[in-house]
């Protein structure tokens, strides 16, 4: 009975402690808060996507579309993206799932959103932002 009781202490302690540390550690660190942070100020998107530190959003209202591929963030007009593109990337094994937007910006010339392993979720964003594309008048 001790020992059970030791062990479930020793476990609630290291629980304890771990969850205090992320509170205390991880404030303004997570995945969203990241991506929060990058994107304009009162920005209320249509639809969006996001994964990890990555993210693509577009507000219809405004006509803009948010891309963020942590630590860079372009708010863009449709017609100003230039391509997309599915890319994939094995590792050890695992094909992860990838959209390339590129756009007009001699610093950040491409953004990448992650999909992890998804393909069905990658090309349905895909066929989305492509729509988006040829939907806007061409660039001149």
């Amino acid at each position: 009975m001790v020992d059970t009781l030791l062990i479930l202490v020793v476990f609630g302690g290291i629980t304890i402690g771990i969850w205090v540390s992320y509170k205390f550690f991880m404030r303004g660190s997570t995945d969203a808060e990241k991506v929060a942070k990058l994107l304009p100020p009162g920005f209320k998107p249509d639809w969006e996507f996001r994964f990890g530190d990555t993210y693509v959003g577009f507000e219809g209202t405004n006509n803009r579309l948010a891309l963020v591929d942590w630590p860079h963030a372009k708010v863009v007009t449709p017609r100003e993206i230039g391509s997309v593109e599915k890319v994939d990337e094995s590792i050890c094994g695992l094909k992860h799932r990838w959209l390339v937007v590129k756009v007009d910006d001699p610093k950040t010339p491409q953004y990448r959103v992650w999909f992890r392993f998804s393909s069905s979720a990658r090309d349905e964003w895909y066929a989305k932002l492509l729509a988006l594309k040829k939907a806007s008048p061409v660039r001149s």
